[in-house]
């Protein structure tokens, strides 16, 4: 089935994004390489972050929907879902579905079994390091001497926490005083995310699965258990290690710092590895490592209510927020011409060149994306280095331990609620088991005032499980 034949106009397709050249860029680029190509306009407005879901759910709610095209994370698509377009059958056919890793396709572009939108981005965390600090003889010698095991890249968040501590307020060779690594601190922002990558490895039993955020069968949340404790805790006390200003942190500073040289470490999404290589923008361009998120030795069991010792260290690479989707609202008139721009802009060609821009925010999300190391190679400047970031998110697409991000209704209520949890937690004035009680027992009014049934099925179908 091909698409319907494009009719010119001069009327633009109104797009809404976020406010930032990240995602918003190629929004606009690409509309203008679209409108030369059919002669239909495109239009992109840009919204804050925390506004962008107010302007667009007003728009549905009162039957008012001011936008042909919603380019949203898609940790909305469940609060969404009701107000948009099924993709037409010439798209799904059209966009090579099979080159979009599954974890990006599988449920980012599904509501209820049915395609409703159209992944535009891919995003998980992984670490970079300054290669140069980690090679020194000196540091290395001292690091053993200090913590008794080779300085490497982290296996552990143990691991990772001496590895911070170790390089912090020490001086490269440059002069600088840098980090022990940076990550998200600030509220509202990236932090959750940050959070929910370190838990993964603590509370993703191998013999429970889908046990992440919920108990899959009562959906009494699982966020105050042990494991959750664990990594909040490890995360508040890694802060010590990153700059004095971290509760500023999100993305964007974090990249700043690291390629300005001034930290060890850094755990971000994949674009930090772009822009860190980027002789252009980057003073540490051939210095850089990467490495899959830490793991650990232990997880926690939730039947058994214990620590579970593994044979090995187990990593479990999270999707970390997962990335941005494009949709489609339903009540519009110029659904075929939305549908269009949006197959414009997944193009595996035009999408190709995005992810290999650090300023873009569009990170590799199909197969296709990560295969030719030559063009990589062309971009780092390095095959050591394009090699080391590709292998880095081939390995958490493909590990068998993967885990999703939490996809139900109302995600942004349990969001802000685990969210005031961190701040109490990182600001001292609440132990971190209490400040994750707390936030349980706003996870449980809300999916009580949801509907506790209905959440339980939402979130089954999230995880992967039977309903």
């Amino acid at each position: 089935m091909k698409a319907p034949a494009a009719i010119a106009s001069p009327t633009p397709l109104t797009v809404i994004t976020r406010d930032t050249e990240a995602i918003a860029g190629p929004a606009a680029r690409h509309g203008h390489s679209f409108a030369a190509a059919t002669g239909i306009a495109v239009k992109v407005v840009r919204a804050p972050f925390d506004q962008l879901y107010d302007d667009i759910m007003v728009g549905f709610i009162t039957g008012r929907s001011l936008y042909d095209v919603v380019i949203v994370p898609s940790t909305w698509l469940a609060d969404l879902a009701p107000y948009l377009a099924p993709v037409p059958d010439w798209l799904v056919k059209g966009i090579d579905l099979a080159d979009i890793y599954p974890a990006y396709r599988d449920v980012m572009m599904r509501w209820q079994g049915d395609w409703k939108a159209v992944t535009i981005d891919g995003d998980l965390q992984i670490g970079a390091y300054r290669t140069d600090l980690f090679a020194d003889p000196s540091h290395q010698r001292a690091f053993a001497a200090a913590y008794g095991q080779p300085l490497a890249p982290p296996e552990t968040w143990e691991d990772y926490h001496r590895i911070a501590e170790y390089f912090h307020g020490r001086t490269d060779a440059d002069g600088r005083t840098v980090a022990g690594t940076v990550e998200a601190f600030a509220s509202r922002g990236q932090r959750l995310w940050t959070l929910f990558s370190r838990a993964a490895a603590y509370v993703n039993h191998p013999a429970q699965p889908g046990a992440m955020f919920f108990d899959p069968q009562s959906m009494i949340p699982s966020i105050d258990n042990p494991g959750w404790v664990r990594a909040l805790s490890e995360y508040a006390g890694v802060r010590a290690f990153a700059p004095v200003d971290a509760a500023r942190m999100d993305s964007f500073e974090i990249r700043a710092r690291f390629i300005a040289g001034r930290s060890a470490m850094a755990v971000d999404w994949t674009d930090v590895g772009v822009l860190a290589a980027d002789a252009r923008v980057s003073t540490i361009a051939d210095r850089v490592g990467f490495f899959i998120l830490p793991g650990s030795s232990s997880v926690w069991n939730p039947t058994t209510q214990q620590w579970d010792s593994l044979d090995r260290v187990r990593r479990v690479p999270f999707i970390a927020f997962g990335g941005w989707i494009a949709a489609v609202p339903a009540d519009r008139q110029r659904r075929d011409d939305a549908w269009r721009y949006v197959a414009w802009l997944a193009d595996p060609t035009r999408s190709a060149v995005d992810v290999m821009d650090g300023s873009s925010g569009i990170n590799p999300y199909r197969i296709s994306h990560l295969a030719d190391v030559t063009r990589w190679r062309r971009a780092f400047g390095s095959t050591v280095q394009a090699s080391a970031y590709l292998a880095a998110i081939r390995a958490s697409l493909e590990s068998p331990e993967v885990v999703g991000d939490l996809r139900i209704p109302g995600f942004r209520a349990y969001a802000a609620a685990l969210d005031a949890a961190i701040e109490a937690a990182l600001s001292g004035k609440t132990e971190p088991q209490v400040a994750l009680s707390e936030a349980a027992g706003a996870w449980e009014r809300i999916t009580d005032r949801l509907g506790r049934q209905g959440q339980r099925q939402h979130y089954r179908r999230a995880m992967g499980l039977d309903e």
